[in-house]
């Protein structure tokens, strides 16, 4: 950035007092001077940001860079200036002078209510605490965190600032050597114990075993069910370990977005997936329809048989009588 200098008759300009005059007269033409009044200065005008040209509004704060606060003080230029230095009338045209620089403003009460939908989302990655921007400690009465992210946005130079966050410490939950409640993710003490000899059978070395075996996954169901508890329903167990990482995010190509997840159901060592039962269901409801439909043709068959043999019945009934007629006609020719 640089002084923005009056480019145009720059002569012409004075500041008397708090008032721009603009007197274009000369020694052949006297011309009444044009005046209007200096704007007013902002008194929360802030150097903390790196960006220059361009003002940050952050809740009454307005931040800019030290650069644009003394290119604004160096340049003595009322078309150059955040506020606005009155206005003129050009051919029945209102015409603002000053009020170039651009402001933007960074609503603080979005980002609030943003942050405060994603604790359950955060609670669901495992996160039990995010530090967000307006949450940072203060410089000169605004957030660090704003400032750095606002630096990062608008400025090519500054660098992404980094993210700090307080995750369930998954990691010393199957820890078995620094935390004693994770000894069932260790079964070589049990199997040293429990071991056969070479020419020997004991049972009661496999019944120990067993019943060892059974008690730990016991204790693995308990935890697969915590981290259910915690990735699906975002509910953390009381007073939970967690481990802070102050780390730059950096952006993830790999995200899939038509992801499908289901969560199982584990207890006593066996799955209850709720895919699976909706299929076992539906193959039942087809076998019903099945088997309905098989006894209707049964139904359908045995009505058919039945009328054949019912008509077998009258044809065996006309050929007994015919024979009957046959050996009686013979009876009487012998006779005769």
């Amino acid at each position: 950035m640089a002084t923005k200098p009056i480019n145009q008759n720059s002569e012409r300009y004075s500041l008397i007092k708090d008032k721009w005059v603009v007197n274009a007269s000369t020694i052949e033409n006297k011309v009444v001077p044009l005046s209007f009044n200096k704007g007013i200065p902002l008194d929360n005008l802030k150097p903390l940001i790196q960006a220059n040209g361009i003002i940050v509004k952050v809740g009454k704060d307005y931040l800019c860079s030290t650069t644009t606060l003394m290119d604004i003080k160096e340049s003595n230029n009322p078309h150059y200036d955040i506020v606005q230095n009155g206005s003129v009338m050009v051919k029945n045209k209102e015409v603002i002078i000053g009020k170039t620089i651009k402001i933007i403003e960074l609503n603080v009460d979005n980002l609030t209510a943003i942050i405060t939908s994603r604790d359950t989302l955060n609670l669901n990655a495992g996160a039990i605490d995010v530090v967000y921007g307006p949450e940072t400690e203060l410089v000169d009465g605004v957030p660090k965190g704003l400032i750095d992210q606002i630096n990062y946005t608008l400025d090519k130079v500054s660098e992404r600032p980094k993210d700090e966050y307080s995750i369930f410490d998954f990691y010393s939950m199957v820890d078995f050597k620094m935390n004693p409640k994770a000894a069932h993710y260790k079964i070589t003490p049990l199997l040293v114990q429990t071991q056969q000899a070479d020419t020997i059978f004991d049972p009661k070395k496999l019944r120990e075993y067993l019943i060892e075996v059974g008690d730990k996954l016991k204790l693995l169901e308990i935890d697969f069910n915590l981290i259910q508890d915690i990735f699906y329903e975002a509910k953390l167990p009381n007073n939970p370990i967690s481990y802070t990482e102050i780390e730059q995010a950096t952006p993830d190509a790999d995200t899939n977005n038509i992801h499908t997840v289901r969560r199982y159901n584990r207890s006593n060592g066996t799955f209850v997936d709720n895919v699976l039962t909706t299929t076992t269901n539906k193959i039942n409801t087809d076998l019903d329809a099945i088997k309905s439909n098989l006894q209707q043709q049964n139904i359908t068959t045995q009505t058919e048989l039945q009328r054949a043999q019912a008509n077998d019945a009258e044809i065996q009934t006309q050929l007994v009588k015919r024979i009957n007629e046959l050996q009686s006609a013979l009876t009487n020719k012998k006779d005769k």
